[in-house]
């Protein structure tokens, strides 16, 4: 009989898969189901884009580790723009089978201990764990004016932890933030620049949501700190494209020994992304203006879908800081903290399970994204709609107000209308 690995038997199914396949369970059933607990785009692939993988289906050849020479430099063309000359030019790209692995391949590659803002991404700390690295924990603060980390505070945590005999060695910041919907502001990067360089911390920009920015500004730290800075990005968010599997990465060359180490990682692990998704993704770099006109319109329809739910959670009481990017809420119920006790409902688990048990509505726990047991946030992501037809509609000229919700995301408002009934009774 095999044993297995007692840290990978820790590991949990990642919560946002376990929530999305039991709505799918439940819809085989015909159960009305409003899902708020998964992060999928809704929207079509753009036709140039499936063409494009149509007429690069012949291809069926190992790639360089690195990835498809052209598609990497029609990315540093596509970036340049946004980084500049320095960065863009201190750095090769990294294309892999999604994001994920980019960022799994540099916990991996960076020796030392993970300094990990909360509430982030969900499998953050699952990858530095399996990887048998400590993870320590960095406060933030949620508000209005985006999502905040105290430099100084930043500093005296590092030092701690290096006092307990940790090794604080990289952070991975993430903005548009999952599962906030916040932004770190940008007159706030420079002083985390300044910390991490001083205190010798790498930092790892989980950039997939950047151009899923609702006020369109692209912030990024990288070009702040280009020799210790490695950003991590793809196609899944702003190009609805997630089951294509393909992922970028841009790895400063004056991070000594780390693309060589990259490298290796990727010779005995994935070998390459596939030639045809590489292919066929070259066209969604090279500015090609049905492109980006399509993925302004998604931005805009996930602007109106998310700061309405934003909207309506606050009408309810709950704490709701107005969204700025990404498809995501995270919502407090701290003011019903009393009323929920008296309910048995005493942490974010017992809110989800409360939820989707009695109004069959799935969300997430604020515990799985960091959170400690006992603060009652959730993360509900405002996606449960037709993403096509919205599309269609408001690229034929439909108003993007109150009356599109109704029409063609009826479920997003229903939702809402659900969190009410469920904090009234705890009033």
């Amino acid at each position: 009989m095999i044993k297995i690995d007692k840290t990978i038997a820790s590991i949990v199914h990642s919560p946002t898969l376990w929530a999305n396949d039991l709505v799918h369970e439940k819809r085989s059933r015909h159960e009305t189901v409003y899902h708020m607990g998964f992060g999928e785009s809704p929207f079509p692939v753009p036709e140039r884009m499936k063409k494009a993988l149509a007429d690069a289906a012949h291809r069926k050849e190992y790639l360089k580790a690195e990835g498809l020479h052209e598609l990497v430099e029609t990315i540093k063309d596509y970036y340049r723009p946004i980084y500049g000359d320095e960065y863009i030019n201190r750095s090769d790209v990294l294309i892999a089978p999604g994001s994920k692995l980019i960022l799994y391949a540099l916990q991996m590659a960076i020796e030392g201990d993970l300094l990990m803002p909360v509430p982030s991404w969900v499998s953050y700390e699952p990858q530095a764990k399996m990887l048998r690295q400590n993870v320590i924990k960095v406060p933030t603060t949620l508000d209005d004016d985006g999502y905040h980390i105290d430099p100084e505070d930043l500093r005296r945590i590092i030092h701690q932890a290096r006092q307990e005999g940790k090794n604080p060695s990289k952070i991975i910041l993430n903005a548009p933030n999952n599962p906030t919907g916040l932004t770190i502001p940008a007159d706030e990067l420079p002083d985390l620049a300044e910390i991490c360089k001083q205190e010798n911390i790498f930092i790892i920009s989980d950039e997939i949501y950047g151009f899923v920015s609702f006020d369109g500004q692209y912030r990024s730290i990288a070009p702040l700190v280009p020799d210790m800075t490695a950003v991590s990005s793809g196609l899944s968010k702003h190009l609805s494209l997630g089951g294509w599997r393909i992922g970028i990465g841009f790895i400063p060359k004056g991070a000594p020994g780390l693309q060589g180490a990259l490298r290796s990682i990727v010779s005995e692990t994935w070998s390459c992304a596939p030639s045809p998704i590489q292919q066929a993704c070259i066209e969604a770099y090279k500015r090609h203006k049905d492109i980006e006109d399509h993925i302004q319109a998604c931005t805009d329809i996930h602007a109106l879908m998310n700061q309405t739910v934003s909207e309506g959670l606050r009408g309810h009481g709950i704490i709701a800081p107005t969204v700025q990017g990404a498809f995501y809420n995270y919502p407090d119920f701290d003011p019903f903290r009393a009323a929920l006790a008296a309910r048995g409902i005493k942490t974010s688990h017992d809110i989800q399970e409360t939820l989707l048990k009695d109004y069959n509505l799935a969300t997430l726990p604020g515990k799985a994204f960091g959170a400690a047991e006992d603060v009652l946030t959730l993360r509900i992501s405002g996606c449960d709609y037709d993403g096509a037809a919205a599309l269609a509609a408001y690229q034929g000229g439909a108003k993007l107000d109150r009356s599109f919700i109704e029409t063609y995301a009826p479920r997003v408002l229903k939702a809402i209308d659900v969190f009410g009934e469920f904090v009234g009774k705890n009033k």
